[in-house]
């Protein structure tokens, strides 16, 4: 029965196909997030500049993405896979070409994040048509291993080709991987969802994107994940300047610190993903309290400049940012069935994006008016104010939910 198990709905060359493709994807980037505040830094930029150069990626995403999202719906998803892969390897070139040229390198990390657009959100929306309802949190939360795979690798892999070739080494092997995951699309993926499967068939482009920030589910979700956004991407932009300047790590070392945050999210990613399927009433509880203690974790990176124990602190971080993950997963993927996988998964990707752009902005002001130390103490605050208005809206909704359907019963027993 297709409903009944995920093998029978989701081809495993398809699923492992995208699974490895987002995976070098999310490699490339994760080499980046190491090298670019560093680099940027080294070339005389500002705090504040360099918040706005780091932004670029997520503010490329954002704007992209419930257009690419939009139009993978109507017209299929592999050819915008394909597009968005073969683009992020060719601006490997461009950053080998133009290492020092700080504007050069906004612009390029910029349409990688266009080209980033065109790959997971993509990908994500191609699962999640194929997922059985009930199963969101599994299956989905088990294809988010791959990024988070992706993602963890990179930045130990960058540190590491850094402190011992050069600056340009990680960049050809972000190509590679690239070009490594274009070959996997192209050969064992399917084209995927035609038109007329999508949900929001006949609606104007304004009108379901409008429908889908209307829905208190997703609003909620919206909160949260801009929230985790700002504080997550800020410290990913200011913590391997920290790092080094304050706590005296070599790149290596700081690699080592950022991965082990995305180890620790990755490996509990799929079993908080069962959670949140098996016990489906409590994931707005699960948003909740993973979203306060990952984003209070943010708060005391200034404590510690010891290598051993920036790692425990942020396997915390991890530990507790799967589970809120998780469950918004599992309910965005939900929504997506009622507004169209692909729109859903755009405006969820558009909200981070919109965290992703103003954290590392913040951040970087917060930098200069006051002091590195100071920015994450901010980061800290907004993460934990919109964790509590993420769970606000939510719970609004499972009580809306809960009299509708109470009204229901009393009708059909009348």
């Amino acid at each position: 029965m297709a409903n009944n198990s995920s093998r029978s709905t989701i081809p495993p060359f398809t699923f492992a196909g995208l699974f490895f493709a987002t995976m070098s994807e999310m490699m490339g980037m994760g080499i980046l997030l190491l090298i670019l505040p560093n680099l940027a830094k080294s070339l005389g930029a500002s705090g504040t500049v360099v918040g706005i150069v780091f932004a670029g990626f997520a503010l490329a995403r954002g704007i992209f993405g419930p257009v690419f999202g939009r139009i993978s719906d109507r017209y299929g998803r592999k050819k915008m896979m394909l597009s968005g892969l073969l683009i992020y390897a060719l601006l490997s070139i461009g950053f080998i070409l133009f290492l020092h040229h700080l504007i050069i390198i906004s612009v390029l990390w910029f349409l990688q994040g266009m080209a980033s657009a065109m790959v997971t959100p993509i990908a994500q929306s191609y699962i999640g048509d194929l997922t059985p309802k009930g199963k969101e949190g599994r299956i989905m939360n088990l294809f988010y291993l791959g990024q988070f795979g992706g993602i963890a690798i990179g930045p130990a892999l960058g540190g590491y080709l850094v402190d011992h070739f050069n600056r340009t080494v990680p960049f050809y092997v972000m190509g590679g991987a690239a070009l490594i995951g274009f070959l996997l699309v192209l050969i064992v993926v399917p084209p995927g969802v035609k038109k007329q499967t999508d949900p929001s068939k006949g609606m104007q482009f304004k009108k379901s994107v409008f429908n889908v920030f209307k829905d208190q589910k997703i609003k909620g979700i919206l909160y949260y994940i801009v929230g985790r956004g700002f504080y997550r991407w800020g410290f990913s932009t200011f913590f391997p300047i920290y790092a080094v300047s304050q706590a005296a790590l070599s790149k290596e070392q700081v690699g080592l610190v950022i991965s082990s945050y995305m180890i620790s999210g990755a490996v509990l990613q799929y079993p908080f993903g069962w959670v949140a399927d098996r016990f489906q009433r409590y994931r707005s509880e699960m948003v909740l309290i993973g979203g306060l203690i990952a984003a209070a974790t943010t708060f005391f990176v200034p404590v510690f400049t010891h290598l051993s124990w920036l790692i425990v602190l942020v396997v915390i971080m991890g530990i507790f940012s799967a589970a809120s993950r998780a469950s918004s997963i599992a309910i965005r993927t939900d929504r997506g069935r009622v507004h169209g996988m692909g729109g859903v998964t755009g405006v969820f990707m558009s909200g981070l994006a919109m965290g992703q752009v103003l954290g590392p902005v913040g951040f970087g002001a917060i930098t200069d008016f006051f002091n590195i130390e100071a920015s994450f103490y901010f980061g800290a605050g907004i993460g934990l104010l919109t964790t509590v208005l993420a769970y606000w809206f939510l719970r609004k909704n499972n009580r809306r939910e809960k009299r509708i359907s109470k009204k229901a019963e009393l009708q059909h027993s009348a």
